[in-house]
């Protein structure tokens, strides 16, 4: 999801991302696998196996490394609090976030989003006086008004 993130860094990410998706996943959604009982036991060791390739990784993935890292632990806390949706929800966020660092995507915005820049220049215009009174300008902007049966007003 950046450019700091090298080629041993989105094989890592692969590595993490294939272990939820083939390893965590499948066995969440077992439908044996409900708290207390075995099938959620064997949760324990595939989610342990996660979170220590994304501790060892998340120095290589720069500011996504932490992110992922508080996911992990937040995964575990699920974990013993028996929380299988929410689990299961964090674990696909985890495994999204982690295929995205392995295509090497820039992160991705939300698409009425502007940039900064765009922003600021867009504040800067309307600290700025514009010429007509504000019915003149609208009129500029959409035409001329019509009543609902498309005849102009006299």
């Amino acid at each position: 999801m950046n450019a700091a993130t090298g080629p041993a860094g989105q094989r890592a990410a692969w590595d993490a991302y294939v272990s939820i998706t083939i390893g965590l996943l499948p066995v969440l959604y077992d439908p044996e696998c409900e708290h207390g009982t075995d099938g959620w036991a064997q949760v324990n060791p595939r989610l342990g196996g996660v979170a220590v390739r994304i501790r060892r990784s998340a120095p290589m993935w720069d500011h996504d490394g932490p992110i992922l890292t508080a996911a992990a632990s937040s995964a575990i806390r699920l974990y013993r609090h028996g929380d299988r949706p929410a689990l299961i929800a964090l674990a696909h966020a985890m495994a999204h976030r982690l295929f995205l660092l392995t295509i090497g995507t820039v992160r991705p915005h939300h698409p009425n989003r502007r940039s900064r820049n765009a922003a600021w220049n867009k504040r800067f215009e309307l600290d700025t006086e514009r010429p007509g009174i504000p019915q003149q300008r609208n009129m500029r902007h959409h035409g001329p008004r019509h009543d609902e049966k498309g005849i102009d007003d006299d």
